[in-house]
């Protein structure tokens, strides 16, 4: 564990009684570590909501301890999966297991805590990112549902752009086999309407051949399709470079027109 705690060990403070990671960097490297350890879920949780980082307790013997509660909020349904307080409280320790390590000094730990995150009356009542039974969208971001990391960081970077965004919308249509499909994003811009689609990660593994015969219909009726890379929206900043690209290219096709 020497490798995480060079590369992401990045004091906060100079002062004891500070935190002595930020919450970012904590989150990002709990993440990194849970995948790796297959806890997948609690993957997911810390890289879309991040974590809530207070001072739990102070010892002053020998020097002085602070003990920083650690709080990862996980959706209901998944806080539900635990079978019982036991099998919960494994996961937990083993959190607290790779949280300690990312600090040299004794001077600080961590302790960490699973907690099911509240719902307001206006969140969890969609059929947004439902349209594939057998691959319902799964992580949950202000109120919406994505099944990508790179999702949600080109969503909140499209939307910066000042275009209104429409995430994994449900279009339906009894037109030929059309049935109903789901586009990852529809933007709408000068009276146009334009489907962004996210390639190449492990949830968007469709051949060109295949994903263009899935949004043939759309494309008939006047809708233009940009796709983008996964990759050029893995970060907060590439996707925000990704976002911007889209909209010079939208706006080149409407000068065109």
């Amino acid at each position: 564990m020497d490798v995480f705690q060079s590369e992401y060990h990045q004091p906060q403070s100079s002062s004891s009684d500070k935190c002595p990671l930020s919450s970012e960097v904590l989150t990002n490297t709990l993440a990194e570590l849970a995948e790796i350890r297959g806890l997948s879920l609690i993957s997911q949780a810390l890289r879309t909501h991040g974590v809530g980082v207070e001072l739990e307790d102070y010892d002053n013997w020998d020097g002085g301890i602070w003990t920083w509660l650690v709080t990862v909020s996980l959706p209901p349904r998944n806080w539900a999966q635990f079978a019982s307080k036991e099998e919960r409280h494994a996961v937990e320790e083993e959190l607290t297991e790779l949280a300690s390590v990312l600090v040299t000094s004794h001077a600080h730990r961590f302790i960490v805590r699973l907690a099911a995150r509240a719902i307001s009356d206006s969140q969890g009542l969609t059929n947004q990112g439902r349209a594939h039974s057998s691959n319902p969208a799964a992580i949950e971001y202000e109120g919406l549902f994505f099944r990508s990391q790179p999702e949600i960081w080109l969503f909140a970077a499209l939307r910066e752009t000042g275009l209104p965004v429409m995430p994994l919308p449900v279009v339906t249509s009894n037109k030929f086999h059309f049935g109903r499909i789901e586009p990852d994003f529809v933007v709408i811009r000068r009276g146009m309407t334009f489907v962004i689609e996210v390639d190449g990660d492990r949830w968007h593994q469709e051949t060109p051949a295949k994903a263009q015969e899935r949004l043939r219909h759309l494309e008939d009726e006047g809708v233009r399709v940009i796709r983008v890379s996964a990759e050029k929206c893995n970060s907060p900043a590439s996707a925000k470079d990704t976002a911007k690209d889209v909209l010079m290219r939208i706006e080149r096709f409407l000068e065109s027109r």
